[in-house]
């Protein structure tokens, strides 16, 4: 009879032991599982983790030099690089952070990391101690970007072709203008320079009033009160010339 109550005290010990690891197996925090503390996380491997956010526990990427490292409460996750759209953390300060490519410059927005700047300049996009630092001395018509306050924030298209200025209103540079001139759009101690010797009628131009010649030098040209070339008058005997800076057509 002993036997008998011995093997039943070791089938009630092996239950009891998968129910202990049944609830242990529980508590490992999975996508979509209900979660307490916002903002908490655990790294999960050392690229990863898992964070509490808005009551749910979401994906965690760590994918910045450091990875995750640390166990429960003690975790850090390295997100100075991050796709967009990751999962990020939000915190009483702005987190930022730099695309996988360097190209781009994020903002945690939502609980995603979200594109405010495009990072085209040599230096691209890059992470020194706690601070971000994008380089945007070359942006296309429709990259973003960020206006700072008493910074117009200009810079070249990639072709050297165009003079770019953030739109504070779209977020995105708009084409300020042309630079058709033999020297086209460069960048000289952080100033943008474009040379406008030549223009093209409907072009973009600034400032009014500002004279340059037709690619033909054929004609002079003006710019307009819509920050558009347009005609002057003709050059028919010698042509239109751009000397000094002065536009002289004959």
């Amino acid at each position: 009879m002993a036997r008998v109550w011995q093997r039943l005290a070791s089938a009630v010990f092996c239950v009891g032991l998968v129910i202990i690891l049944s609830q242990c197996k529980g508590l490992k925090p999975t996508p979509g599982a209900p979660c307490v503390t916002n903002g908490r996380f655990q790294c999960t491997d050392t690229s990863s983790a898992m964070l509490c956010q808005n009551g749910k526990y979401v994906s965690l990427s760590c994918r910045g030099p450091r990875g995750c490292r640390g166990v429960g409460a003690g975790s850090q996750c390295d997100d100075d690089l991050a796709n967009e759209g990751d999962a990020c953390m939000m915190t009483l300060n702005d987190n930022y952070a730099c695309s996988v490519d360097h190209g781009k410059e994020f903002i945690c927005k939502n609980g995603v990391f979200t594109a405010i700047r495009t990072c085209k300049g040599p230096k691209k996009c890059t992470v020194t101690g706690d601070m971000i630092n994008c380089d945007d001395s070359l942006a296309d018509v429709g990259d973003v970007c960020v206006v700072d306050p008493g910074d117009a924030n200009y810079a070249c298209s990639t072709n050297k072709q165009v003079e770019t200025m953030c739109d504070a209103t779209t977020s995105k540079f708009q084409p300020s203008n042309t630079c058709r001139g033999p020297k086209g759009c460069w960048v000289e101690n952080e100033v943008v320079h474009c040379d406008m010797a030549m223009a093209r009628i409907g072009d973009k131009c600034r400032p009014v009033d500002n004279h340059s010649c037709s690619e033909d030098a054929t004609q002079e040209l003006k710019c307009s009160p819509q920050f558009t070339w347009i005609k002057q008058r003709d050059c028919k005997h010698g042509g239109c010339k751009v000397k000094s800076n002065e536009v002289y057509c004959d």
